[in-house]
Formats: C-alpha cells, structure tokens, sequence
C-alpha cells in the first residue's frame, strides 16, 4: 500500500519500520545494508466477467476484470496484481426545492437544501479542499460518458414510481499526492426531478496504484465500471418487490387522502424515499449506510497511509501515528513513542523521562 506521508506536526520525522519504545523524531542509528529485492509483478490476465454478489449473496452484477483481478477484497472493492486497489468512497445525498412545503419538510428532518449546478462545481466545492489539506492537487478532470451511460442503464431497468426526469453523469479525475504519487478518483453523479424538488447524489471510486502499474490499471479500472452488466433476474426481483410495497404504499396513501392534508406529505415522503432507494441501489452493496461520510473519507486516508489516529487522554489534541501498536504515549510536542508492551511507561523509562508523556487512545 503506497502511502500518503502527511506529517501532522512539523518537527516530526516518519521513520518507516518504526517500532516498540522507538521515539518518532530520533535519528536512526547506522543500518546493517539490506539488499532490497523487487518482486516481480505478473502481468494481467485475459479479461473475463466477475460477478458481483449483494449483502445476500444474491448475484447482482459481472464486472470486465482480468482473471487474476479479484473484487469484494477486504476494505478493496476492487484489487489487482502489483498491490493495486480500489476503494469506494460513500454516497452523499442532496435534495433541492422551491416549494414551501418542502422546505419546511427539510428542515425538520435537518437536512440542510442544496442546489445542483454542475458536476464540476461538486468537485471543486467537495473534493479539491480535502485533497488540498492532504497535500495533494488535482491534475486533470475529463467526463466519462460510458460510465455515466453504464450508471443510466441500471437505472433505466429499475422499476419507478412515476415517469422522471434524470441526469446521470461520470468524471474522472485525477491527481497527485504531496510525494508526486498518483492517483485517480471517478465521481458518479445523479439529478433526479421529482417536479417540486430536485434529488442528486454522488459517490466516488478511488484506485490507489504504484506510480509503474498506475496507468495500465487506470485504463483496466475505466473499462471495468463502463462494461458492468447487470443480472436480469436479480433486477426483476427487486422490481417485484418495489412494485408490492408501491401497491401498497397506495393503498395506505388513499385511505390517508380522507383525513387531513396530511396524505400530501405522505406522498412527497414516498416519491423521496423511493428515489433514494433506487440511487443507492448501486453503491449499498459496497459502503456502510449508517456511517457519515466524513468519518469514512478520514479512515480510508488511514487506511491508504498505515496510519491510525490517535487522542491524548490528557489534552485531547489528537495525532497521527504507524499502526502496528497496541498502545501509544504522546508529549507535548507531538512525538509519540508506540509499545506492545502493557505494563511499559515512558515517564519511568529513563531514555525519555527528561519529559512528561501521556497515554493516548487510538480513534475508531
């Protein structure tokens, strides 16, 4: 896993291979030579269909990859030879209304109304200031109409409540991190007009590649979400299912017609919800739908780094520390000293006791 070495305090050094009782910021001492040997990366496979499996196992979709491409790898949803993978970032959801009404209905659910105006404003708007304290930049941005046309078949095929109005859209950029590494994040867009309100999500696709194996797997990646097929008997199971709970959702719906003017509301409700449901169809099998999307972005830039997060019990200023521990103490100048050790102190250690260290826990 290549990492995006983001030091969080100035005067600290990363050190790789840091570990038990090692200070971060010491000087190494002299080295025994090490002849470093590159393993050889096979080449990729012939390009067979991979299917796609839902949280129940049901086959939901094939994917183009190569044979010897694997997906659903652990926190990858996509990986490759040569350490390559692709990770999927989690959707996020707006919703945009003139109506009084529904402004009303938005804010009490406390989700705050925003406009769509351009996929490329999204990304200026959501993306670039996060890479941006990351350290990295963006490079290039080109629309993908394949993927976007892939993304409209699906939806195309799913069963709808009433006749709608939708825009689909895919744009892939790319970028470099604070070493010059790149690499590549695909935005999947969607704008859906349900008459008084405007519904639009997007999520994000990212390969993490070596700088040798980046462009071959960008092109293997790209023509992988254009070629995805979907299952016919899987699309019509779900059919039938949205289309039992519509006839009933009407049924309910009439009767509520006769009380009050609260049916509308209802209704509204139902178009909404329905269409989140429909969005979401494609990227639920992958992302936790509980889990906020700012919490998951910080845990997958973890992830990518080898690095945890952690907070100190005493200040609660949090750090950036190497996994591989199962404790952590932290000083005042944001040096960290990791141990396995259960019964080690620093404050007793006397290497270190020239200063106070307090313990820190690590972040989930």
């Amino acid at each position: 896993m290549k990492a995006l070495m983001i030091p969080l305090v100035t005067s600290c050094v990363v050190v790789g291979g840091c570990r038990e009782n090692k200070v971060e910021g010491d000087t190494p001492g002299p080295a025994a030579p090490e002849v470093e040997k590159r393993l050889e990366v096979p080449p990729n496979g012939k390009v067979v269909m991979h299917k796609l499996f839902d949280d129940k196992f049901m086959e939901m979709a094939a994917m183009p990859l190569p044979d010897n491409w694997i997906v659903n790898n652990g926190k990858a949803v996509i990986s490759g030879p040569g350490n390559v993978n692709v990770y999927m970032v989690p959707m996020k959801t707006f919703m945009f209304s003139g109506d009084p009404m529904m402004r009303q209905l938005s804010a009490r659910s406390g989700q705050p109304m925003r406009p769509f105006e351009s996929i490329e404003k999204v990304i200026q708007q959501d993306l670039v200031p996060i890479a941006r304290k990351e350290g990295a930049k963006l490079v290039k941005q080109y629309a993908a109409p394949d993927i976007a046309a892939s993304d409209k078949g699906f939806s195309d095929l799913l069963y709808k409540v009433a006749p709608m109005r939708q825009l689909f859209l895919a744009q892939v950029t790319e970028w470099t991190d604070k070493r010059g590494e790149p690499y590549m994040m695909v935005v999947h867009l969607s704008a859906t007009d349900l008459g008084n309100m405007v519904s639009w999500n997007y999520y994000t696709h990212a390969l993490d590649a070596p700088k040798e194996r980046y462009e071959e797997s960008k092109k293997v990646v790209l023509q992988a979400l254009a070629g995805t097929r979907y299952n016919p008997q899987y699309v019509q199971s779900y059919n039938q299912g949205e289309m039992a709970r519509e006839r009933a959702s009407w049924a309910a719906h009439h009767q509520r017609m006769q009380a009050n003017k609260a049916a509308f509301e209802a209704q509204q409700r139902a178009f909404h919800e329905k269409n989140d449901a429909i969005n979401k169809s494609i990227a639920e099998t992958y992302a936790s739908r509980d889990a906020a999307s700012d919490r998951m972005h910080h845990r997958f830039v973890n992830y990518i780094k080898d690095e945890e997060t952690v907070k100190n019990t005493a200040t609660g200023t949090r750090h950036q520390v190497q996994t591989g521990a199962n404790q952590y103490w932290v000083n005042g100048n944001g040096q960290y000293v990791p141990s396995n050790d259960p019964n080690y102190d620093p404050n007793r250690d006397p290497n270190l006791n020239h200063q106070p260290w307090d313990e820190a826990e690590v972040e989930d």
